[in-house]
């Protein structure tokens, strides 16, 4: 996809400013906290991108595969040191049933046009007693208010292809699938790469995540296979 072979190069150094950092890390956490990694665990990155997610997974022991629709960002995971890697077609997986023990997508939901029938493919392809666990934008953040602005104006941004959810919304995804569904929701701070935003969102982020997850600018879901 063109959009993101263009924004490939950009999308870690993103992740070194302070705002960066403070998203990268809040994500993460959450991320790891629904997903309890294991090692030797086989695992399925559906829209790997540059790997930039998968490396604190790899470094907990897991067997990855990994897929995405850029290329450029694929070759970018491949110097990470990620040789499993391929184009792959989110809602068409090319994996017999129950092959991971873990499937995880981290902001690839959103420029998915079937997001349903993505997650049926990944629940399809997890095995019994295995986990999915995505991580998608929300709707309801100033983040999300901030994108929407962006893309009046700027024709180029990557966010015009993007669909952002609510916690409903990705109940309603998961319907059907599954034993057990955790939402949560995270990053909290503004969407501004300054001091007081970073100082708001320390203090913000923890009670946030638990009085009013939905209004996170990163929301996640896990089922249980």
């Amino acid at each position: 996809m063109p959009t993101f072979d263009s924004f490939a190069e950009k999308y870690d150094t993103w992740f070194k400013t302070p705002l960066g950092k403070y998203v990268a890390d809040t994500e993460k956490r959450l991320i790891l906290d629904l997903a309890e990694p294991r090692t030797g665990e086989k695992m399925l990155d559906v829209g790997i991108g540059t790997g930039f997610f998968a490396l604190e997974f790899l470094k907990r022991g897991a067997e990855i595969t990994g897929i995405d629709v850029s290329l450029n960002m694929l070759e970018i995971a491949r110097r990470k040191g990620f040789e499993n890697v391929s184009p792959g077609d989110a809602v068409d997986l090319s994996f017999p049933d129950e092959t991971f023990d873990l499937v995880v997508s981290i902001t690839a939901l959103e420029f998915i046009k079937e997001p349903r029938r993505a997650v049926s493919e990944m629940f399809r392809v997890c095995k019994k007693g295995g986990r999915i666990i995505v991580g998608t934008l929300g709707a309801d953040s100033s983040w999300a208010s901030k994108r929407r602005q962006e893309m009046k104006q700027n024709p180029a941004s990557v966010f015009h292809d993007a669909h952002f959810y609510t916690l409903t919304d990705l109940r309603s995804i998961c319907a059907g699938t599954g034993n057990n569904l955790t939402l949560a929701g995270a990053v909290f701070a503004p969407p501004y790469d300054n001091a007081l935003s970073l100082f708001a969102g320390k203090i913000i982020e923890r009670p946030c995540q638990l009085l009013c997850p939905g209004r996170g600018a990163f929301l996640a879901f896990r089922i249980d296979k």
